[in-house]
């Protein structure tokens, strides 16, 4: 059985306020297939940054409906394995690498990814994209990462750290760093920043999705009016966060390495 903690922090992560959302949230981001992480900003940090071989093995943690691992098997021919804790997601992801012909590179598990990580050893790249806290604090997920991968691997976070000057309250919860905090925390946890790439110039227009959550949140309202409000709520924090991200927040992926294997600077 799932611990009742890391469902909580599943229903953080897609932004609901209680675990009670987590059997509708297939129905409510049906239309989406990127939950989280852009594959053309992922692939494009591998391609800028790093020399990612054929068949090297990538691990995606919080995997949702498989967009990210799919992109990368489909282009770079890498075996990706996906874990995600919602069956419908993996239900999903395993039905779109079979549509774009490489469900022989990738392997799609129900799973909980606190205890993934602490099994799955020796990857070439292992992503955690915008998966929030499920795996603890900043430094927690970076140590938990970091014991992933292979030396001379990868990591691929996709976060957000707080705007420079911005001393404003956060419209939804969560806990963010400023930049220098995160570089720090990447020191201790014995990783290289070994590239970044802030949003903060080209934020992404999230107003189709939110319009298409939005108006699946209504529909159920109208199959479960009883539990109208844990809906509209939903909805409410998906404009908050979307707010968050477009003033409060920079989105950011970090590309990070065993700090063995770069010379200090």
């Amino acid at each position: 059985m799932m611990k009742d903690q890391t469902l909580e922090k599943l229903a953080q992560s897609l932004t609901g306020d209680s675990t009670d959302i987590i059997p509708f949230l297939p129905y409510l981001l049906q239309d989406l297939w990127e939950l989280g992480s852009s594959p053309e900003e992922m692939l494009s940090m591998i391609k800028n940054h790093i020399l990612l071989k054929e068949d090297a093995r990538v691990l995606d943690l919080g995997c949702g409906k498989g967009a990210v691992s799919i992109r990368l098997a489909r282009e770079l021919g890498c075996r990706c394995k996906g874990i995600d804790l919602l069956p419908d997601f993996v239900q999903y992801a395993r039905e779109k690498a079979a549509e774009y012909g490489v469900e022989g590179l990738c392997e799609f598990t129900v799973g909980d990814i606190t205890e993934t990580v602490q099994a799955e050893r020796g990857y070439d790249l292992v992503i955690y994209g915008a998966v929030g806290n499920v795996l603890g604090s900043q430094y927690e997920i970076l140590k938990a990462l970091a014991g992933t991968v292979r030396s001379g691997g990868h990591i691929l976070l996709d976060d957000a750290y707080l705007a420079e000057g911005n001393e404003s309250t956060l419209l939804f919860y969560g806990e963010y760093l400023r930049l220098p905090e995160w570089k720090s925390l990447i020191g201790e946890a014995g990783l290289k920043l070994a590239a970044i790439h802030a949003l903060d110039e080209e934020k992404p227009s999230y107003a189709e999705d939110f319009s298409n959550i939005k108006r699946r949140a209504e529909e159920l309202s109208k199959a479960y009016p009883a539990k109208r409000e844990l809906f509209a709520q939903y909805v409410r924090n998906q404009q908050d966060e979307l707010a968050d991200l477009e003033s409060r927040l920079v989105g950011a992926v970090f590309l990070l390495g065993n700090a063995l294997k770069y010379p200090a600077e």
